[in-house]
């Protein structure tokens, strides 16, 4: 469910050309930017200038590649006249993800002062939010900034009891990295531990209004799926239509995938098209990346593994820390009411408060995928989202 950090298994670099030739200013965008377009950014750049050319750019969701597409001809326009198009939306990849960043920061300092209760604490957890080393994917031309801050706006936004607009948040964190699916256990934590408020302070509630209830929260589980399942069918009509013309991709682009090997659009049914359930984006991940249980686990990955332990040794002792000041808690799933006079205070840095319960989870579940299903390495770029 995660993008890699990693060239395809294959060993093939994805770098396609440009159709025209560099300019100067093109070589002084790329001295000055350069540096962000590597690995996973070439995929973004090159779905945000030319589309899904190639069936392996489909393990990369669309609204990052849409909003930097989107900036480049509107705010930066006027730079397409004295730069190439890729220039542009390097420019425009950079400047959506420092103001992403910010947003995600002063975010993550306010859903902390909700959750946590402690302004001290909210902050300097936001200060290592932006001091991580893996910090240096938020100004790549990576989904990362954009991702964080629709996510922890979604979270601010149930904290606040806003259901809608944090659906609406989860939704489109959803359209910018497949990750965020798991954002649905949010929602549905939250509808337990009302219901279960509900029962406990033994209010009357009638079918009718139990109803309407169920349909509400169905209603904003759909809407955070729906982004997912559109892409999976946008991946469906351009890689299974045995009907569509194959003369809309650019001479360049054509040459590249013929000279790699890559499957492009009106080359046939894919061979995710016949599964019982056809999605591309599962197929991809296990073909392209060989991302699968156990797969990564290989004695040449052994550095990547002890990079990554220090982030894992840190995410695990905060779980474990919580359980253990939190059996009971831990036990009824967090479903009971919060006590406010447990929130953390400016002397008690070590332990959470149970306020936290969902988000551990959302920690330990990752983490575990993470390690078990996952490049190693990404563990690295995503724990930041757990620890700070």
């Amino acid at each position: 469910m995660f993008n890699c950090l990693i060239p395809d298994h294959d060993a093939k670099v994805f770098n396609p050309p440009s159709a025209i030739e560099p300019n100067t200013v093109d070589h002084v965008v790329d001295i000055a930017f350069g540096g962000f377009r590597r690995w996973d950014a070439i995929y973004f750049l090159h779905i945000a200038e030319h589309g899904y050319t190639y069936e392996n750019t489909l393990a990369f969701f669309p609204l990052f590649p849409l909003i930097v597409r989107g900036v480049a001809n509107s705010a930066l326009y006027l730079l397409q006249y004295c730069m190439s198009y890729a220039s542009v939306l390097l420019v425009s990849a950079t400047i959506v993800n420092v103001v992403c960043f910010v947003l995600s920061a002063m975010t993550l300092y306010e859903l902390g002062r909700v959750v946590l209760g402690s302004d001290v604490l909210a902050y300097r957890a936001a200060q290592f939010y932006c001091i991580n080393p893996a910090s240096v994917f938020f100004s790549a031309a990576y989904s990362e900034s954009c991702y964080a801050m629709l996510t922890f706006r979604g979270m601010l936004l149930l904290e606040r009891n806003c259901w809608i607009l944090s659906a609406v948040f989860f939704a489109l964190s959803g359209a910018a990295r497949s990750n965020g699916l798991v954002n649905i256990g949010f929602l549905l934590h939250r509808a337990c531990r009302d219901m279960v408020a509900w029962i406990l302070a033994n209010e009357k509630m009638s079918f009718s209004r139990f109803g309407l209830n169920m349909c509400r929260i169905s209603l904003l589980l759909l809407l955070c799926v729906v982004p997912f399942v559109a892409f999976q069918y946008h991946a469906h009509t351009v890689y299974c239509n045995q009907l569509a013309s194959y003369q809309d991709l650019p001479e360049h682009v054509r040459q590249y995938g013929n000279k790699l090997g890559y499957r492009m659009p009106y080359m046939g049914l894919s061979v995710w098209c016949s599964s019982w359930l056809p999605l591309s984006y599962s197929y991809i991940q296990s073909s392209h990346w060989n991302v699968g249980f156990l797969n990564y686990y290989e004695l040449k990955q052994i550095p990547n593994f002890l990079l990554a332990v220090p982030m894992v040794t840190l995410c695990i002792s905060m779980i474990g820390l919580y359980v253990y000041k939190h059996k009971s808690h831990c036990v009824f799933t967090g479903l009971l009411a919060q006590n406010d006079t447990e929130h953390v205070t400016e002397n008690q840095y070590h332990s959470l408060p149970k306020t936290c319960f969902v988000y551990v989870v959302h920690t330990a579940f990752l983490l575990t995928f993470g390690i078990f299903y996952m490049h190693v390495q990404v563990v690295i770029t995503f724990a930041f989202y757990f620890v700070s």
